[in-house]
């Protein structure tokens, strides 16, 4: 598959890419289909990514990271979900969300714990969403007790991530109340009193593991407190913040995905005559795409640049995750229909890449909060 061009990337982050889409064409594309089919998350090609440094690239060296930084990760991210949505997913879950809380709220021996483990290839989860909480995130029930030198925790997490092949979990439990009474632990895969189920029947990103994770009386040392009590809220913040403008790049990756696949059908598929591509309509409807994706690595580039820079990007990313996420959904949509009948059945990945962009819309903030959210902001 040819590599989107990005007319404001230097040498370094076209080599990047070049590195990503090499990957991804040799180890993730041959396999992607069948492990759609069945649910199985490719633990060897995830600890290849890992060793070719695809993993962690925002995460310091001396934790095994590529000490680069959003930008960085971004492009890798964007390459990975143009073949493998789920791959990208798991990559941006692992490396992003749960190790970018343990290197912001942890102390440098828990970030030496941990971190090495996340960037070498094992998995990591960070829990958030609950039953009963999903965007009123302030809203969860999951508590974490202090009796003496360890925290009991108990209640359940939901649509977690690697909630059940993970080796380090980024848990947010309440050790008080309101916004104030939020923490974050860390959950190892060893702890007694934690049962994960496995969620099955999902639409799309069908080989990333996706879990509920309940704690029944799960007691874990007080050292694996990350940050201050109360702290959590506004890392959960920072994080998701980070988070969005992974998800833009993935929405981007799948929607390139998509528009590559609509092209080349256009290309071979003849009707009355001669290829459809040669018909005004494909043509428009394919330059449309373009433009799409175009317009949503201008907002998630810039997020990330801004980011990187040390700047509150947060308006920012979540202008970029939404534009890019619907966006990404639209391009799929038109690959499907440019596709016609075709686009509808398993032998062709045009469907594949729409159902994993459905998530897009509503994990990291669903477009109805980043809609609220970017609204208040803008016009205060």
């Amino acid at each position: 598959m040819p590599i989107a061009t990005h007319p404001e990337l230097n040498d370094a982050h076209a080599a990047l890419k070049e590195l990503s889409n090499s990957f991804a064409n040799s180890r993730l594309l041959p396999g992607a289909a069948e492990r759609d089919r069945s649910g199985e998350f490719p633990d060897d090609i995830y600890r290849e990514a890992a060793g070719h440094g695809l993993v962690g690239l925002n995460i310091p060296e001396r934790f095994g990271g590529g000490g680069l930084g959003l930008t960085e990760s971004a492009l890798v991210l964007e390459e990975l979900a143009r073949v493998d949505g789920s791959f990208a997913l798991t990559v941006g879950a692992s490396a992003g969300l749960a190790a970018g809380h343990i290197l912001r709220a942890g102390t440098e021996e828990q970030a030496a714990r941990w971190l090495p483990l996340l960037t070498g290839g094992e998995l990591g989860a960070w829990a958030l969403t609950e039953p009963g909480s999903g965007s009123d995130a302030a809203a969860l029930r999951c508590r974490a007790e202090r009796k003496g030198g360890s925290y009991t925790l108990n209640g359940s997490k939901m649509f977690i991530s690697q909630g059940s092949l993970f080796s380090v979990m980024v848990l947010i439990a309440r050790t008080g109340e309101g916004r104030g009474g939020i923490s974050a632990l860390a959950v190892e895969a060893s702890d007694a009193g934690r049962e994960s189920r496995p969620i099955p029947g999902k639409l799309g990103m069908r080989s990333m593991d996706t879990a509920e994770v309940v704690f029944e009386g799960c007691e874990i040392p007080a050292g694996r407190l990350l940050g201050g009590e109360g702290e959590g809220f506004s890392h959960v913040v920072d994080v998701l913040t980070e988070g969005r403008i992974s998800v833009g790049a993935i929405a981007l990756g799948l929607g390139q995905g998509a528009l590559d696949a609509a092209l080349d059908h256009s290309r071979s598929r003849e009707a009355f005559g001669r290829s459809i591509e040669r018909f005004t309509g494909i043509r428009e409807q394919l330059a449309d795409c373009a433009i799409a994706l175009a317009a949503g690595r201008g907002l998630v580039y810039r997020a990330a640049r801004y980011a990187d820079s040390g700047k509150d990007a947060g308006v920012l990313a979540a202008k970029a995750k939404l534009f890019s996420s619907e966006a990404a959904l639209r391009v799929c949509d038109r690959s499907i229909q440019i596709h016609g009948g075709y686009g509808y059945i398993d032998e062709y990945p045009a469907h594949r890449f729409w159902r994993d962009a459905r998530l897009l819309t509503i994990g990291e903030g669903t477009s109805e909060i980043l809609r609220g959210f970017i609204s208040r902001s803008e016009f205060k």
